[in-house]
Formats: structure tokens, C-alpha cells, sequence
């Protein structure tokens, strides 16, 4: 009696934890709560964020280029007055010919 009831409750034991493995729900089942729709869902929503993200970088981009367009036109310009400016400086007379003009008119009038 004594073999019996120690080996008869080692079957008992052994088969309700066995047969508790099965019918319980095990973690990693109780840790997914969001479900495929759900998911399926947020993906979408996170889509139609990133598809307003990249329109709005869309728009920045095309009012930057034509930015840098106006710019480079201005820098054109400038760039061809600069050239007309220092075709006109060189035409004129340097500053040591003034300045010897200037002493020969002033030597002719102290006469």
C-alpha cells in the first residue's frame, strides 16, 4: 500500500500537469492582442502619414528649386553688370593721370 499510493499519485500529478499544458493558453497568444485587421489598420494609417509627409517634402522641394532658380538668374545678372561696370572702370582715366592733370591745370593757373 505503501508503492501503490505514492506512484498512484505521481499519475495523478503527472497527467493534470500534461493535460493543463493543453487546454491553457500559453503567453506569447495572451501578448498578441492586436489582431491582423489592427495591425493592417495602423499600417495604413502610417501609410497615408508618410504619403502627406512626402507630398508636403514635394512641395517644399519645387518651391526651393525655383528659389535657387530666381537666385541663380539674379547671380546672372549681377555677374553682367559687374563686367559692364569694369569695362566703364577701365575706360576711365587712372587715378594718377588725374591727379597729373590736375597739378598741370593748377601750375598753368598759378602762372
Amino acid at each position: 500500500m505503501r508503492l501503490i499510493l505514492p506512484i498512484f499519485l505521481s499519475a495523478v500529478f503527472t497527467t493534470s500537469a500534461f493535460a493543463g499544458g493543453l487546454c491553457s493558453v500559453k503567453p506569447e497568444a495572451e501578448s498578441k492582442k492586436e489582431t491582423l485587421p489592427v495591425k493592417y489598420k495602423k499600417l495604413k494609417e502610417r501609410n497615408e502619414e508618410l504619403k502627406a509627409q512626402l507630398e508636403s517634402c514635394q512641395g517644399e522641394k519645387d518651391r526651393l528649386k525655383e528659389e535657387i532658380s530666381s537666385l541663380e538668374s539674379q547671380i546672372s545678372q549681377l555677374e553682367v553688370e559687374k563686367a559692364n561696370l569694369q569695362s566703364r572702370l577701365a575706360a576711365l582715366p587712372s587715378k594718377e593721370s588725374l591727379e597729373s592733370q590736375i597739378q598741370q591745370l593748377e601750375s598753368e593757373v598759378g602762372r
